[in-house]
């Protein structure tokens, strides 16, 4: 970094060998000044804030994709419990304008940047409106939702945030429908809680070590 920074400042102040000491010297402190100042801005984290946090996952269909930006490892989805509350199967049923009999599967997962939990999602799905490659995928492995479905094939309708009365160490939930492209038709109902480690994430260009300082051991609520 040091180097290209002495390179470029050349252009403006060639220090060459006849130029005077005192000049060549100024033109080096130069270099070294803006090299520093250049390496502290690009391992400064990211505003650690909720608010965001949740506008820049709103920039995407898929919450993975986003937070896998700042992950220098795949993300991965730790199934938990496919229990959900009778009222929020009510609500997947009411947003997705699904009967009472139409099949509803409950995907309940913890979403990991390495053994750091970063969020916990239900995603209440019906998987009659999804391929049968997604559904097999689905399928009791640890493959992200949106990885699984594939991000071009869907869109996103953001429902609302919520910032405050979580439960603790949640800073930010959201709540979503997901609809296919092909047709409009929503296919999944999504509850997403983040958690502080969320809020830790570094730029695309952290180093796996800057990422490692901030991990916390995987748990389950």
């Amino acid at each position: 970094m040091t180097g290209t920074i002495h390179k470029g400042l050349s252009l403006f102040f060639p220090c060459r060998s006849r130029t005077p000491t005192r000049v060549r010297l100024f033109c080096l402190g130069i270099g070294t000044c803006m090299a520093g100042i250049v390496q502290a801005h690009a391992a400064a984290p990211r505003p650690a804030t909720a608010e965001a946090l949740a506008h820049e996952l709103g920039q995407r269909a898929s919450a993975t994709a986003t937070l896998q930006q700042h992950c220098p490892r795949p993300i991965t989805a730790h199934l938990l419990d496919r229990a959900a509350p009778p009222a929020l199967q009510r609500d997947a049923r009411q947003a997705l304008q699904a009967s009472p009999t139409t099949r509803l599967v409950v995907r309940h997962v913890q979403l990991l940047c390495g053994r750091a939990v970063w969020s916990e999602a239900w995603n209440l799905y019906l998987p009659d409106r999804l391929t049968p490659d997604a559904r097999r995928k689905l399928a009791g492995s640890h493959v992200p939702f949106g990885k699984a479905v594939g991000e071009t094939t869907f869109s996103r309708q953001r429902l609302g945030s919520r910032f405050t009365g979580l439960p603790a160490g949640v800073v930010l939930e959201n709540r979503a429908i997901l609809h296919r492209r092909v047709d409009q038709r929503g296919f999944s109902y999504l509850v997403e809680r983040y958690k502080k480690a969320a809020l830790e994430i570094r730029t695309p260009q952290a180093t796996s070590s800057d990422v490692a300082r901030h991990q916390v051991p995987a748990s389950v609520p």
